[in-house]
């Protein structure tokens, strides 16, 4: 059985709420007071649907208590009685209030019913959509917060951000673009979870990428694989700009010096500690997504993709912590301390490149003087 809707009447006449009362109790839940503030009293503890107002009462008019309401109640819907004639002064005091609509006294008892009725149904429908949207902005929000966990796997805040307002940013058809490849590799990693406790090794591999992968998204890079020891991170994709060259060697060296600080504290903690070697590459990359509406996955594939591999190799070979491919140096070379290592064949690439091993960033003045 439904609920009936709920009527405050409010006049400082009995005999008028007696009346009141007696026409509209056999289809509504009827509240009754005597004095404004005993109204608004009950409306901030009632679930009203209409208040039907008096104008002339002790110490309150009924276009003063109906403003009020709205403070208290905004949903409920007004309703004004009225002796007065001024029709225009009404109007005025009307639309200051918010009412609803207004009945002239005295009242004719079947207009007065019908108006209670569609003042009834305009508060169940404002309900309803208020309900409705409410519903609509939580499923929004759900989403979105699916969507952003998600993404904060994988992207920066920042980037995150971006494609949480606009969605196909990341939904990429599959196209070539300029972009940095930065591959990250632990040294060692064999030997060391061959000779660590397991409990051991995933902390200290937790601890590692956490540092690894907050770096990679303050430069605004994205993490486009983990694979064992293994870091992927990607720089101009999906996010083009002119300065992904330099973002990825600037989070290469950060990552450098990260490491070296978890090693200090492990090492001081009694636990083993391991180095890492950076290989980057520039150039074209085909990146698309792929997957199902539930599940995508960034892909890029290109030259660069495996450059940045094998340069990564390199750098136990030279005894480096971060080696650039020609394409990287060229955007970069005014701006870091580097050493050339020559044009080493790399495998899987027939055409040999010159590498050069990054030992640091110059101040900016340096790099400006040097310019």
């Amino acid at each position: 059985m439904t609920t009936p809707a709920t009527v405050l009447l409010v006049d400082d006449e009995p005999r008028v709420l007696d009346a009141l009362e007696a026409l509209l109790a056999m289809e509504y839940r009827v509240l009754r007071a005597e004095r404004p503030e005993h109204a608004l009293a009950r409306l901030a503890e009632e679930d009203v649907a209409v208040v039907l107002s008096d104008q002339r009462m002790p110490g309150m008019t009924g276009t003063e208590l109906l403003a009020r309401s709205r403070e208290i109640a905004p949903d409920t819907v007004r309703i004004l009685l009225t002796a007065f004639t001024d029709v225009e002064a009404m109007m005025e005091s009307i639309n200051a209030s918010g009412v609803y609509h207004f009945l002239l006294k005295p009242w004719d008892p079947h207009e007065l019913l019908l108006l209670v009725a569609r003042a009834v149904e305009h508060h169940r429908l404002c309900r309803e959509r208020a309900l409705a949207h409410l519903e609509a902005t939580q499923s929004d929000l759900v989403s979105e917060a699916a969507v952003r966990t998600q993404l904060e796997r994988y992207v920066s805040p920042r980037l995150v951000d971006l494609a949480i307002a606009n969605p196909g940013i990341l939904d990429l058809p599959g196209s070539w673009r300029e972009a940095t490849v930065l591959f990250a590799d632990i040294r060692g990693f064999t030997r060391l979870i061959e000779s660590t406790p397991a409990p051991v090794v995933v902390r200290l591999l937790n601890e590692y990428f956490a540092e690894m992968i907050a770096i990679i998204f303050r430069h605004q890079g994205t993490v486009e694989q983990l694979v064992g020891d293994e870091i992927v991170a990607l720089f101009g994709v999906p996010e083009p700009g002119p300065d992904v060259a330099l973002r990825a060697v600037r989070a290469a060296v950060d990552m450098v010096a990260a490491v070296q600080r978890l090693s200090t504290r492990w090492l001081a903690e009694g636990l083993p500690a391991f180095d890492i070697g950076v290989g980057i590459s520039s150039g074209r990359v085909m990146a698309g997504t792929i997957g199902s509406e539930r599940r995508r996955e960034l892909i890029v594939v290109g030259r660069a993709v495996v450059a940045a591999s094998r340069i990564q190799r390199m750098t136990r070979l030279f005894d480096a912590h971060i080696i650039l491919g020609e394409e990287t140096f060229r955007q970069v070379g005014d701006v870091v301390e580097y050493r050339e290592l020559g044009t080493p064949r790399l495998k899987g690439i027939r055409q040999r490149l010159p590498l050069y091993e990054i030992r640091g960033l110059r101040e900016p003045a340096a790099a400006t003087a040097a310019g």
